[in-house]
């Protein structure tokens, strides 16, 4: 009877333990979300469908995932699009994938970053080898892992602490990470989660966003880190466009459509990218060349009203806004 008392108390204490741990995170500002991994993206990828012209595909970076809000798209149009945009990526592999692997001939949306659209198509180069890396795992995945990703995903959605991956996670495993060795201090720019994903990739911003000014400095710190890396070079519009145009013309005779989006940037990223991707030069003469519908948020005033808070994505009510007011254009246009 002890033993088992003794069970009953640690089990209880157990519990009371996580139940304050899960509301101190969630006083944090943390949601329950599923981690955005490759695990995620290659269940979202088995979805697409062969010969389906009514499919809707939504490609390209971070700027995609987070201003693109699905449920908004399915209230307007009917249909909710496939999320397979991936933060920090290139959308080349992915829509090399989709056109040389499958039989796909519905409605691609590509957001347009161009730091991460206008690149070499090559391994050494991090924002498409990372891409490639997600396209591979969906081929190389073992069932093990697949198991694997089930039992994780069963309970994530419902506990805040299992919030992992990034720095300032309220995992033990990110929390660590935010520790600097003895004595010294951290290296690198802070970089914390400023996002929760929602099952089926649904991007959602944590609201502390949209006011906590000391936190969008520090993500505005990161991109400013990693946006002065950026430096003018035109040989990539020879070698990124014709790569491209060929998968662009490829799904065009199939039947399928590409979209193409601009979508709002402020700040610093607005400065950056039209020094070092000059508009007309860049997304005007690829959006040229390739025939497709575009939309450039500066070119529509109900797509321009957005301030990023951190220069590069929209908060969640922004965002809800901001894909109600293009898929309105888009229908008006009769592109969807």
């Amino acid at each position: 009877m002890t033993s088992i008392r003794t069970l009953v108390l640690a089990i209880s204490l157990t519990g009371i333990l996580l139940a304050g741990w899960e509301m101190h995170c969630r006083s944090l500002g943390f949601l329950p979300t599923v981690e955005d991994d490759k695990h995620l993206w290659a269940e979202k990828r088995t979805l697409i469908r062969d010969n389906d012209p009514d499919q809707v595909l939504i490609i390209g970076a971070s700027r995609a995932h987070f201003d693109f809000q699905l449920n908004e798209w399915e209230e307007l149009t009917g249909i909710r699009p496939l999320m397979l945009a991936a933060n920090g990526k290139s959308p080349g592999p992915v829509l090399q994938d989709i056109i040389e692997n499958t039989a796909f001939n519905g409605t691609i949306v590509m957001n347009i970053t161009p730091s991460l659209f206008f690149i070499a198509q090559h391994d050494s180069v991090g924002e498409w080898h990372r891409a490639k890396e997600w396209v591979d795992f969906y081929y190389s995945r073992t069932w093990a892992q697949r198991l694997n990703h089930c039992l994780s995903y069963a309970v994530q959605p419902y506990l805040a602490f299992l919030t992992d991956g990034e720095e300032g996670d309220p995992d033990l495993k990110s929390l660590l990470a935010t520790l600097p060795p003895t004595g010294r201090t951290k290296p690198g720019t802070p970089f914390p989660r400023f996002s929760q994903v929602e099952s089926d990739r649904n991007t959602i911003m944590l609201a502390r966003m949209e006011t906590d000014t000391a936190f969008q400095k520090t993500i505005q710190n990161a991109w400013a880190t990693f946006g002065s890396k950026s430096k003018r070079n035109d040989d990539m519009i020879d070698i990124s466009f014709p790569f491209y145009l060929d998968l662009i013309k490829q799904l065009k005779d199939r039947g399928g459509k590409m979209i193409l989006t601009f979508n709002p940037s402020s700040g610093f990223y607005t400065e950056m990218e039209g020094r070092v991707y000059p508009r007309a030069q860049y997304f005007d003469a690829f959006v040229k060349q390739s025939g497709c519908p575009a939309y450039h948020f500066n070119d529509y005033p109900l797509l321009d009203q957005f301030s990023p808070p951190e220069w590069s994505h929209l908060c969640t009510p922004d965002a809800r806004v901001y894909t109600r007011e293009i898929l309105t254009i888009m229908k008006a246009d009769g592109v969807l």
